[in-house]
C-alpha cells in the first residue's frame, strides 16, 4: 500500500468495487480517494488547482466528495472547489454546471470519467499532471478508495445523515477520553438550589481535551462536507440532567431547538440545512435513566421548519407524540442537521402518576400507606443519585453567514491550547 495507516483513521485496503443501484445506475461512495490504475498517483484538489501526490493526506482532507447526477458524478473537495474541465482545460470552479459532471463509464474494477466535451480524465507522471485524453486507456483508468476514520465508513456515514437527518456513531470515545473529557467540565455552586439540570456553555476553550472534541476529525468531514467548508462554532456545553427530579418535581415536559433556531423570531428560518448538532455522551443513556427525546421539525409552508416557540399547546402535544426517546452508549455521538426538537424533561411528573396508581391499588387492599407529606418532603429531601444524573456534551455548528452565540476568546488564548486550539481558533473566526 502507498499509504502510512494514521492514528485516526485508516482508509480502505482496496478498491471499492462497482455497484449497482436497484435502477442500474452505478453507486459510488460519497467521499472517496481517486487514484490512478496503472501510476501510484492520486488526483488530488487543492486551492487554486488540481495536482497529484503518491499519498493522502493523514486527516483525510484529500479525499474527494461525490455528487451524482444519474450516470454522471462531480468531484467536490473538502474545500468547496469541483474539479472542472471548464474552457478545455483541467481547472477548479466553486460551482457545479455541466462542466464540472463527467459521465461513469465501468470498466471491471475500474471507472473512466468523460466530461462533457467527449475527452477524459487522465493522469500522467509528468507537469501537467491531470489533463484530458480523446479517447480512455490505461492512464484514463482510476481506482476508488473510501474514507475510513474509527473503523468507520465516513460516506456511508454522509449519505444517512444527509437523507435521514440524523445519525448515532459508536465508540467515538474511549473510557479514558470521556473521564478526562467529565474532568473538564466545571460543576455547579455548591449552594445553588437543585434543578433539573445543570447547563454549562462556552466550554471550547477551557481544555486542549474540549478543543479536540470541537475539532473531532470524523465530525469534521462530515459537517464541512455536508453544510459547508466555512463552518463556525456556535457552542460547546454540556448538560447534566437529574432524572429524579425531572419525574418527581417537574410538572409538563418542554422543548427546545438549538442556534440559531431557538432565538429565531416568527416565522422563523427558512433554511433547514442551517446547522449541524452533535450530543456526545458521557454516560450511557438507557431506559432507566435517560428524560432526552427527540424528534424532526417538521416543515410547514414548503421547506419553513416548525419551531417549538412558535407552536401552539395542540400543535405542541400533535408533533412530541412522534418523540422517539434518546438512547445511546457511553462515548457515541449522535449527530444531527438541522433543527430537531429536543427535550430532557420527558417523563415529568411520571413518579406521581405511578404513585397515584399504586396508592389506590393499597388503598383498595386495605395496605397502609405512607402520608402524602412525609412521602414528599422525603423526596424533596434526598440528594440526587450519580447513576440517575447522566451527562452530554452539545456541540453546534453553524454556516458562514450565522452570527455566532460567543465572542471568540484572545488568540493567546487558543495558543496554550496548541494544535486543538490552532484548529479550534479555525471554527471560532467569526
Amino acid at each position: 500500500s502507498s499509504r502510512r495507516p494514521g492514528a485516526a483513521w485508516r482508509r480502505a485496503a482496496c478498491a471499492r468495487p462497482p455497484k449497482m443501484s436497484r435502477r442500474g445506475q452505478i453507486s459510488i461512495d460519497r467521499i472517496v480517494a481517486l487514484r490512478s490504475s496503472v501510476l501510484p498517483i492520486y488526483v488530488i484538489i487543492r486551492p487554486g488547482g488540481v495536482t497529484t501526490a503518491d499519498e493522502v493526506s493523514e486527516d483525510g482532507n484529500d479525499f474527494l466528495t461525490t455528487r451524482m447526477f444519474g450516470d454522471q458524478i462531480a468531484f467536490q473537495s473538502i474545500g468547496g472547489e469541483y474539479l472542472s474541465t471548464e474552457g478545455g482545460e483541467i481547472c477548479t470552479r466553486r460551482y457545479c454546471s455541466s462542466n464540472e459532471r463527467f459521465t461513469v463509464e465501468k470498466q471491471d474494477t475500474q471507472y473512466a470519467f468523460r466530461s462533457c466535451s467527449g475527452q477524459y480524465l487522465s493522469v500522467s507522471d509528468r507537469a501537467p499532471f491531470v489533463t484530458l485524453a480523446a479517447a480512455p486507456g490505461e492512464t484514463e483508468a482510476f481506482q476508488l478508495f473510501s474514507l475510513m476514520m474509527y473503523r468507520v465508513n465516513v460516506g456511508q456515514q454522509l449519505e444517512m445523515l444527509d437523507r435521514h437527518g440524523s445519525i448515532m456513531i459508536d465508540h467515538l470515545l474511549d473510557s479514558e477520553q470521556i473521564e478526562a473529557l467529565r474532568l473538564s467540565i466545571p460543576g455547579g455552586a455548591e449552594d445553588a438550589p437543585r434543578s433539573h439540570e445543570l447547563r454549562t456553555q462556552g466550554l471550547a476553550s477551557r481544555s486542549p481535551g474540549l478543543a479536540e472534541l470541537a475539532t473531532h476529525p470524523l465530525v469534521m468531514q462530515l459537517a464541512r462536507r455536508l453544510l459547508s467548508p466555512c463552518l463556525q462554532l456556535a457552542e460547546l456545553e454540556s448538560c447534566r440532567t437529574d432524572v429524579d427530579f425531572v419525574r418527581k418535581e417537574l410538572e409538563e415536559t418542554t422543548w427546545h431547538v438549538v442556534h440559531p433556531y431557538r432565538l429565531a423570531e416568527f416565522p422563523g428560518v427558512v433554511d433547514p440545512k442551517i446547522n449541524v448538532t452533535v450530543t456526545w455522551f458521557l454516560d450511557q443513556l438507557d431506559s432507566e435513566n435517560s428524560t432526552w427525546a427527540s424528534v424532526k421539525a417538521p416543515e410547514v409552508a414548503g421547506r419553513l421548519p416548525q419551531l417549538p416557540q412558535h407552536s401552539s399547546p395542540e400543535e405542541l402535544q400533535a408533533i412530541a407524540q412522534n418523540a422517539q426517546p434518546l438512547l445511546a452508549k457511553a462515548g457515541a455521538a449522535w449527530i444531527c442537521i438541522g433543527p430537531h426538537w429536543m427535550s430532557n424533561t420527558m417523563g415529568a411528573a411520571s413518579f406521581w402518576k405511578d404513585y397515584d396508581a399504586q396508592t389506590r391499588y393499597k388503598h383498595l387492599s386495605g395496605q397502609k400507606e405512607q402520608s402524602f407529606r412525609a412521602l414528599t418532603d422525603a423526596q424533596r429531601a434526598a440528594q440526587p443519585r450519580e447513576e440517575l444524573c447522566p451527562t452530554v456534551l452539545q456541540a453546534t455548528y453553524v454556516r458562514e453567514y450565522v452570527a455566532p452565540l460567543h465572542r471568540a476568546p484572545p488568540l493567546e488564548v487558543l495558543e496554550q491550547l496548541g494544535h486543538p486550539g490552532r484548529q479550534l481558533a479555525d471554527l471560532l473566526r467569526g
